[in-house]
Order: structure tokens, then C-alpha cells, then sequence
């Protein structure tokens, strides 16, 4: 008898209201195990005896090479930054993502996030919510919400999420730029330089891959070309910012604010975070891709992605539930 394929889940989630039983179920009638280790030890000591491999965060070398049957690795997002495509590739195994669950989502969360800085929303809002009137018409005057219709939207990177930014950035009446090297302009986004964009736009939103190439893509450099009084938004990867630089022109009045949902390390240590501390600064814990409806997609593209690595189709004949 032909042993059941495996896929095995590196590094589960494990928030209370996660489970798996999508995936469990609907793999099952295809005759595919779904293995949930209780720690990266088990999983560890799965991963020879794994067909395919699902990554939450990331998969170090040393863990990739002990796979022996492997047909591919699925990371459980739309980012592939947490496993390393080039080793992967020696060892003949392909990465994979799951790149469309939750666009509206994240586009919504930038868009979200840039309409709070622009507002000033978080602090005048948590101010009136204690009852200081007062210090809610002091934070009123001393950063006063400004208009987001006319105003230029940057966006770098412009594939799905990027796109449907610079859509919904169109629909407030902003004039949209965009820079990204490996994708087409939408229609309506004015393709510009990195540089040309940093200088013409009052908010800047990443929506970019993090690669070799993209490592603190805003640095010193960057921060300085972006015009006075602008704003940031990161909801792609942390590392995409110097965080360090990003603190120095915050607090140094270059930019008027900046809003995060990713950071370089997640969480970052309170003891040795130079974004502590700074009143201009909107943080989210990389909750951009997160809604009730993002979460069943999710869990439903995961079975296409491990179907179609082992080489099983599609959604086929699967019928899919509402969340």
C-alpha cells in the first residue's frame, strides 16, 4: 500500500481562535494528511517524512535541508521572504505563496492607516475617550488634520495590493504616482523613479516585496528626498525601513508622521526600539492581511496551493462555505 502524502505546518499559528480543520478536512478526501506539530521540535523531526512543507514565519536552512521527499514549500502569506528561494532551488524545490487572499485588506489598512496620520486620528480620538477635551484640542492644534483630497499618493510597488491602493487613494481625490520595476503602471498611476516619487509625494505607502534588493529601500537617503511635512505607511515588510533613520526624521519634524504594521523584528524589544516613544508614529502589529473573511480564504487557497504542488488540481469539485 502507497503511504499517505504529508503536509506538515513548520510553524503553526497558534492564536486561540486559529485552527485548522479546513485544511484537515478537505485535504483528508484527497487522501493527504495534514500534520499540525505542537512545536518547531516536532516539526523538525517531521520534516524528512514530509511531501510538502507550510511556512507561518520562516524556515532556516539548516531545517530545509533535512527535507528528503519534499515536492515544494508553502508560505502560509502573500510574502516568501521567510524561506530562502535560492537554497530551496539547490536542493530542486520550488516556493510557494498564497498572493491573493487578503489584497482588500491590506489596501484597505494603508488606506486606513494614511487616513488616520493625515487625521490625527489615534491621538485626538484616545484623548477625547479619557475625557481631556483639553488635550484633545492641543494634539487638534498642534498637528491639525490635513486634506486628503488633492494631495499625492505614492506608492511603491504596484502589483495586486499596490494596485488597488493607488485605487482607493484615486477615489479620495488623490493624484497617484507609482514606482516598481518589475510591474506595469495601472491606469490612472503615473509611473515615476523612486526618487522623483519621494519628492512629489505628501504620503508614501510600501506596498514593495522585501528582496536583497529592497532592504531598507527608506533610508537615510530616501527619508531626506521625501518632502517636508509628509507621511510614510509600511504595511508590506519591516525591513524594507531603517527604522533607526526613520526615528531621526520623525522626531526631527521631516515628516509629519509615519504608520506601521510591520516592523524589522516582530514584536520588537521595548528595551531597543528607536521607534519608542515617538507621539507622530501609528503602530498595528501586522494585522493588515486580518479580517473574518481573509482568514476563510486563506485557509481554502492553502488547500489549492498543496493540491497543486502535489500536483492533485484545484478547487475542483470543493464546495466553499461561507465564514
Amino acid at each position: 500500500m502507497n503511504r499517505r502524502q504529508r503536509a506538515i505546518v513548520y510553524d503553526p499559528i497558534t492564536a486561540v481562535e486559529w485552527d485548522y480543520a479546513i485544511e484537515r478536512r478537505e485535504l483528508a478526501a484527497f487522501g493527504i494528511d495534514f500534520v499540525v506539530p505542537r512545536d518547531v521540535e516536532e516539526a523538525r523531526s517531521a520534516l524528512p517524512d514530509a511531501d510538502v512543507v507550510i511556512v507561518s514565519k520562516a524556515l532556516p536552512n539548516d531545517d530545509l535541508a533535512l527535507l528528503q521527499r519534499c515536492q515544494g514549500v508553502l508560505c502560509y502569506s502573500v510574502g516568501m521572504d521567510g524561506v530562502d528561494a535560492n537554497f530551496a532551488a539547490e536542493l530542486g524545490l520550488r516556493v510557494h505563496n498564497v498572493p491573493d487572499y487578503c489584497t482588500e485588506e491590506v489596501s484597505d489598512h494603508a488606506v486606513a492607516l494614511l487616513l488616520a496620520l493625515q487625521r490625527n486620528l489615534v491621538r485626538i480620538a484616545s484623548a477625547t475617550r479619557s475625557g481631556d477635551w483639553e488635550q484633545a484640542y492641543g494634539e487638534l492644534h498642534a498637528r491639525p488634520p490635513r486634506r486628503i483630497s488633492g494631495q499625492v499618493a505614492g506608492v511603491v510597488g504596484v502589483g495586486r495590493i499596490g494596485s488597488r491602493v493607488a485605487t482607493k487613494c484615486a477615489a479620495l481625490g488623490m493624484t497617484v504616482v507609482g514606482f516598481d520595476p518589475y510591474a506595469a503602471m495601472p491606469a490612472g498611476v503615473r509611473p515615476v523613479d523612486l526618487a522623483t516619487l519621494l519628492a512629489e509625494s505628501d504620503a508614501v505607502l510600501l506596498c514593495a516585496a522585501l528582496t536583497a534588493a529592497s532592504g531598507h529601500l527608506i533610508d537615510v537617503s530616501a527619508l531626506g528626498l521625501m518632502k517636508k511635512g509628509s507621511v510614510l505607511v509600511n504595511v508590506a515588510r519591516g525591513g524594507l525601513v531603517d527604522e533607526e533613520a526613520l526615528a531621526r526624521a520623525l522626531r526631527s519634524g521631516q515628516l509629519r508622521g509615519a504608520a506601521l504594521d510591520v516592523r524589522s523584528v516582530e514584536p520588537p524589544d521595548p528595551s531597543a526600539d528607536p521607534l519608542a516613544g515617538i507621539d507622530s508614529l501609528i503602530l498595528t502589529p501586522h494585522m493588515g492581511a486580518t479580517s473574518i473573511e481573509a482568514r476563510h480564504d486563506l485557509h481554502l487557497r492553502a488547500v489549492d496551493a498543496v493540491l497543486r504542488i502535489l500536483g492533485g488540481g484545484g478547487s475542483g469539485g470543493r464546495s466553499e462555505e461561507t465564514p
